[in-house]
């Protein structure tokens, strides 16, 4: 065999050697790096596009429109009654609107510097961007919860929210994983003054608030 020979095979076994080094660091030490921080960029813009989309459907409704307190005579709550249809349009206009954000957004790419992606400290969010792809999985869900939280002497702070569910899977160079995104949407607050009955408290289903008369 030629010295040329063994030249060209030692540098070809070097270079087959290094790619293999690479390819095990970027498998063991970059692609959990990788992972997530895409996975918090894409809970960010999720969370983004949810909420831009939910901004236009809530501004069509009035509190009023989507629950009602009824009092005693000594001004404490009896009674709490939501209109189910109203309800049932906004969480189902949310979902479409939703998971047309978020289908946007994937067509588009979520941009991601470079330097978030070496794992250096220093180098967060550093360098040019590198756009990865993303798909909503299925439908987009959403439900909705209650929340009554005390707030002082006879106060009753009470929410009701809307929680939107969307499985997104991610695509990029050593990437390939679905991420799981909440997004949780202030439908309404209001402060109760009055006594409120301790019943009301232990609810977290709207399901429970619906069926629930003192």
């Amino acid at each position: 065999m030629t010295k040329g020979r063994k030249r060209l095979i030692i540098v070809f076994s070097v270079g087959v050697a290094l790619f293999v080094i690479i390819i095990l660091h970027i498998m063991i030490n970059v692609n959990p790096i990788i992972e997530q921080v895409s996975e918090h960029e894409v809970q960010a813009l999720a969370t983004i596009a949810v909420n831009s989309a939910c901004d236009d459907i809530l501004s069509e409704y009035l509190t009023t429109d989507i629950i009602n307190y009824v009092m005693d005579g000594d001004g404490n709550l009896q009674m709490v009654t939501t209109n189910t249809a109203v309800m049932n349009a906004i969480s189902r206009k949310a979902i479409d609107a939703s998971q047309a954000k978020i289908a946007t957004m994937g067509q588009q790419g979520v941009p991601i510097p470079l330097g978030s992606l070496s794992g250096i400290t220093f180098l967060s969010g550093q360098g040019p961007n590198v756009y990865i792809k993303v798909f909503p999985i299925g439908a987009v869900n959403a439900n909705f919860t209650s929340e009554f939280i005390a707030s002082g002497i006879n106060q009753t702070r009470h929410k009701i929210l809307l929680n939107v569910y969307a499985d997104i899977r991610v695509v990029m160079p050593g990437a390939n994983n679905v991420v799981r995104t909440e997004t949780q949407i202030l439908l309404c607050e209001n402060l109760i003054i009055g006594k409120v009955p301790d019943a009301y408290f232990q609810m977290q289903n709207l399901s429970d608030l619906l069926d629930l008369v003192p």
